[in-house]
């Protein structure tokens, strides 16, 4: 079936979404190990909705503020301020740095 399918929304007993089931071909890619960056929900959603970039959204998903993020790195929060800006191109050892407070890998924070 390559044709988009929307998935069915199975609900609970509390009318709240309980499952959702997609086309067999959409699952596959869903769960192959291959390359694919995959994110958290929310970690997307403040993305892709609320325009954040990814490492702030990280930030923000893991509930810290940028004092608390500057605390953990040794840097100032003006420092995690100019990082999370966006169009900025930040170097490899930040990014490992990053990842590493945020326990994520360095790919999804890019």
């Amino acid at each position: 079936m390559n044709a988009h399918t929307k998935p069915q929304i199975i609900l609970g007993a509390d009318n709240q979404p309980l499952y959702a089931v997609i086309p067999y071909d959409e699952y596959i890619a869903l769960t192959s190990d291959d390359d694919n960056v995959t994110l958290p929900h929310d970690v997307a959603m403040l993305i892709a909705v609320d325009g954040h970039t990814p490492l702030k959204a990280w930030r923000l998903y893991r509930g810290l503020s940028q004092q608390q993020m500057a605390d953990k790195l040794n840097v100032t929060q003006g420092a995690i301020a100019q990082v999370e800006k966006k169009g900025k191109k930040n170097q490899e050892s930040t990014l490992e740095e990053w990842a590493t407070v945020l326990d994520c890998e360095i790919n999804q924070l890019t």
